[in-house]
């Protein structure tokens, strides 16, 4: 329109070779079209809104990533308190450090007590020590001589091999280590007397110590220290006192056991303790005890049967005759349920599923099938068949591997997730709560995701082991990537007695 006023934009020329300005048959400006004058006014007009918004996007995204990574850490920080769970590890695993023959049996039957490894070594004296080593280092951070009984001499060797075995036992906030050490060997007459020695993890300072007859039953429950001794009148009396300064907890006597009425009853004791219960077993006699000392069940048992704690406050009596289980199980109501199979023990139980109890069979090949029961009626609820190996629990999922297999299933309904091949045995699962870690031939370990079973990593160590036991090629491995019983780390264990602890 004639005299109204229009945007124009000038645009710059980029001098071109051989010309230092716009010649005169350039335009001098481009005139705009209005859609693209309207949008550019737009974002002048909302430049400060556009910069804010941007801003709190990133701003969300950047919180929204902090707070997916707290929440991970949360959860590895509780995974870590799962008895059984590895520590987080991927493709780069590696050997930490070797310990030596002379270490080898504080791993074998030590325990992580307050972020210490707690074991027990016989040195080359023949004399037993307790040591504490940083389980990332193996650096020897104390080490403690027991003053045990003279031992029962044997033919076999001029020093007696102890068999230590520590525990953490909960002490106010903190733990200390409980370790137990018995003679073993051939020639050992009878039941040698247990000796229990109670020390400061920190420094190794030896809190209290105590010595239990052979025969006896001893456990560790709570901050207390389970002992079941002969009573009078063919009776055992059961009592628990503090671990460290042996104040009385509570004491319970069982009935007459064999009905003799002798002054002191026969045979031994052996005592099992769970979270929750303890159970005392004296020959074809067996008692389950709350924690508290009072008493749940009395059951008799056969020559060929035994007792044991399940899940969800049930229990098994389980019997073993002609390569094949029988058993019962004993609800928290009092309800018996014939069964035929037993208990089956999980590496790693979180505590999910609560209402369910897992059971196996058996066939000639080993574990044969696994079930999921109702812990309120016993009722077989799912089955998975085939050669059982070993099973885990986390977030309600079952994960089981069998002679040929890895399989995820619903702890609660049975419903199979996935379902994954495998070309080779399994020896054993472990889990850091994002994979399954599986031994695959020689020295190899396979990571398979948990959300769908595909394998996401392998590695072979072999060479890595080798290398640390002295350059040594013809080293043998006794078993890959055994994790300990009470400190869950991967080991491998060699025939020279070192083993490589790995993360």
């Amino acid at each position: 329109m004639p005299g109204r006023m229009r945007e124009v934009e000038l645009v710059e020329v980029v001098d071109e070779p051989g010309r230092s300005r716009p010649g005169p048959d350039l335009p001098p400006a481009t005139e705009v079209p209005d859609d693209v004058r309207t949008a550019r006014t737009w974002v002048r007009r909302n430049a400060p809104w556009l910069v804010a918004t941007a801003a709190a996007l990133v701003g969300c995204l950047v919180v929204t990533q902090v707070v997916l990574d707290r929440r991970e850490d949360a959860r590895v920080a509780a995974l870590a308190a799962i008895p059984g769970v590895v520590p987080p590890v991927d493709a780069s695993i590696g050997v930490l450090w070797l310990a030596g023959p002379e270490l080898a049996p504080a791993l074998r039957s030590g325990a992580m007590v307050d972020g210490v490894l707690v074991g027990g070594v016989q040195e080359e004296s023949g004399a037993s020590t307790i040591v504490g080593l940083d389980p990332d280092t193996g650096v020897v951070a104390w080490r403690t001589p027991l003053d045990l009984p003279t031992p029962q001499p044997t033919p076999s060797s001029a020093w007696p091999e102890q068999w230590i075995s520590c525990t953490p036992v909960a002490r106010g906030s903190a733990h200390v280590a409980a370790c137990v050490s018995q003679q073993v060997g051939e020639g050992v007459q009878g039941i040698p007397p247990t000796s229990v020695w109670v020390l400061d993890p920190a420094d190794g300072e030896v809190l209290a110590d105590s010595e239990v007859a052979g025969g006896w039953g001893l456990s560790f429950v709570d901050d207390a220290m389970v002992v079941a001794r002969p009573a009078p009148e063919d009776r055992w009396e059961v009592t628990a006192t503090d671990v460290v300064d042996g104040t009385s907890r509570w004491s319970w006597t069982t009935p007459r056991t064999d009905g003799t009425g002798a002054e002191e009853p026969s045979g031994t004791a052996s005592l099992q303790s769970s979270d929750d219960h303890v159970v005392l077993v004296v020959d074809t006699r067996s008692w389950v005890l709350t924690t508290a000392g009072d008493p749940v069940l009395d059951v008799p048992l056969d020559a060929a049967s035994w007792l044991q704690p399940a899940r969800a406050g049930v229990f098994i009596e389980s019997t073993w005759t002609s390569s094949v289980y029988s058993g019962t199980l004993l609800l928290p109501d009092g309800s018996r349920v014939p069964i035929d199979e037993t208990a089956s023990w999980l590496a790693v139980d979180d505590g999910s599923a609560p209402g369910v109890v897992f059971t196996v069979g058996q066939a000639p090949g080993g574990a044969d099938g696994l079930s999921g029961r109702s812990a309120r009626t016993g009722e077989r609820l799912w089955h998975v068949a085939g050669t059982i190996v070993t099973s885990l629990l986390l977030d309600g999922t079952l994960y089981i591997a069998t002679s040929g297999s890895l399989v995820a299933v619903d702890a609660t309904t049975g419903r199979v997730h996935w379902t994954t091949e495998t070309d080779h045995l399994p020896q054993q699962l472990s889990t850091d709560g994002r994979h399954l870690l599986l031994p695959g031939p020689g020295v190899t370990l396979e990571a398979y995701t948990m959300s769908d079973g595909a394998l996401a990593w392998t590695v072979d160590l072999a060479d890595e082991v080798r290398q640390e036991v002295a350059g040594n090629s013809s080293t043998v491995f006794v078993q890959g990537f055994q994790s300990g019983w009470h400190d869950p780390r991967l080991y491998v264990w060699t025939d020279t007695g070192a083993v490589a602890v790995l993360g």
